[in-house]
């Protein structure tokens, strides 16, 4: 196998895994792995740091181990690749590049993962909900910044072969639902959006009927975008009602698809409809596992004691992009040594504090009332005492309305198994720097 056979074969097994074909930089670096040059060389040619070669080179290796089912590295590259065109009878880019012919795509604008990390557990679980329950309903919640978009990329890339059709959108620009609907029928009918005349409820039994004749995975990421500020959680904003209406008809009615979509903030028709029909799903999307948090901030080049990791890490609890951004500011300010931040015993928030800002900005005062008083006693605490804590003009079934609501937005956490509610640090320090200082 001549050098660019094997890099044909490398870029078609690329795109055959992750649904999207190879940056310039990644297929530099095949060419240049099987020409036997060293990561230093490599960069030097593509004018890019090092570290952040080695950091895209390593992403490759991984997702091409999975593309053929065995373990690829850069030393291994050209030789697993001759070993795996010898083994099939059929090359392996023809076949790999027809399955995934199969399945039409269209990822908007979708974050680009090849630089993706951990959550093996939930992608795991998460394929098997979609494969093998087939669920027809599935959120993905969790505070933000915690990689919820991120993840539902990568399960779509992972289960891609499934399907007859993707589409991943994002609400950012908080389309009515009719319009919305159109442009993805749009989309698989390859033309322009379809009536934009047309009611919601028409939209929404059109958009079942393909559920029904092909089998369809609609990602909508970010529907905290469409949801009602200054009330509990879980209500829509005027004119975007209909959202829901879609929801419950994709959960109850009989079809082959699947939509799931991502949000920090759960619509309140959700724990129903996961009560009531168990092909409809939510998924609490929690920290990182420590291994992975430990690489994001090898990547970052940080200088970290081993007695050092678990406390970091503990302190913005997994959250990847709060350790992703904080690592920046300890590389700039503290030359990567992460014991010298550590030091000054502060949460610093840095640009996690706008995602913090867009969670809070939709609270009731009530809840920013509970929100404080978390944060003033700052440690796990029962409903029981946390209702003594309580001002009398908040009743019991209040504070029960507040903190589903605010579990719901995903900025307390409940203890497993417990009766007992927190604040993770970097929602404390937020809530106490925008309204509450006395409980600094």
């Amino acid at each position: 196998m001549d050098v660019k056979t094997a890099q044909e074969l490398a870029e078609a097994s690329f795109l055959a895994q992750t649904g999207k074909s190879p940056t310039d930089l990644q297929k530099e670096i095949f060419k240049q792995a099987l020409a036997g040059k060293t990561y230093e060389q490599i960069a030097e040619d593509c004018n890019c740091n090092d570290s952040y070669v080695k950091e895209v080179g390593s992403e490759l290796w991984r997702i091409l181990s999975s593309a053929l089912g065995r373990r690829v590295t850069k030393k291994s590259f050209k030789n697993v690749l001759m070993e795996y065109d010898r083994s099939l009878p059929t090359p392996p880019q023809q076949q790999k590049l027809s399955e995934v012919a199969r399945c039409k795509q269209d990822w908007g604008d979708a974050p680009d993962v090849s630089v993706f990390y951990g959550r093996r557990e939930e992608l795991t679980e998460l394929e098997r909900w979609l494969v093998a329950d087939r669920c027809r309903l599935v959120a993905l919640l969790g505070m933000g910044g915690i990689g919820k978009t991120a993840l539902s990329v990568k399960l779509a890339q992972q289960i891609q072969q499934d399907f007859d059709w993707i589409v991943w959108r994002s609400l950012d620009g908080c389309a009515p639902l009719n319009t919305f609907l159109a442009e993805i029928i749009g989309s698989i009918e390859r033309q322009q959006p379809a009536n934009l005349r047309e009611t919601s409820a028409d939209a929404i039994a059109r958009a079942i009927e393909y559920f029904s004749v092909q089998r369809c995975l609609l990602i909508i990421d970010n529907i905290e975008a469409i949801m009602e500020t200054g009330k509990l959680a879980g209500k829509y904003r005027d004119g975007y009602q209909d959202y829901g209406k879609f929801f419950q008809k994709a959960a109850q009615a009989n079809h082959k698809s699947c939509v799931l979509f991502t949000s920090s903030e759960k619509p309140q028709e959700i724990s129903l409809l996961a009560t009531r029909n168990r092909q409809v799903r939510v998924y609490k999307i929690g920290a990182l596992d420590r291994e992975a948090a430990k690489q994001i901030l090898l990547d970052r080049d940080l200088v970290v004691e081993q007695k050092d990791w678990n406390d970091f890490i503990d302190r913005y609890e997994g959250n990847p992009l709060a350790l992703w951004m904080i690592s920046a500011t300890i590389a700039n300010l503290f030359a990567g040594k992460t014991s010298d931040f550590l030091k000054t015993g502060t949460v610093f928030l840095g640009e996690v504090e706008g995602v913090l800002c867009e969670m809070c900005d939709r609270l009731t005062d009530v809840e920013v009332k509970v929100l404080c008083k978390l944060a003033a006693i700052n440690k796990p605490i029962a409903f029981s005492r946390l209702r003594e804590e309580i001002s009398a003009d908040i009743s019991s079934s209040v504070l029960m309305n507040v903190l589903e609501s605010l579990s719901g937005r995903s900025l307390i956490e409940t203890e497993v198994g417990k009766d007992s509610f927190r604040l993770q640090p970097v929602v404390r320090k937020y809530v106490v720097n925008r309204f509450d200082r006395k409980s600094s």
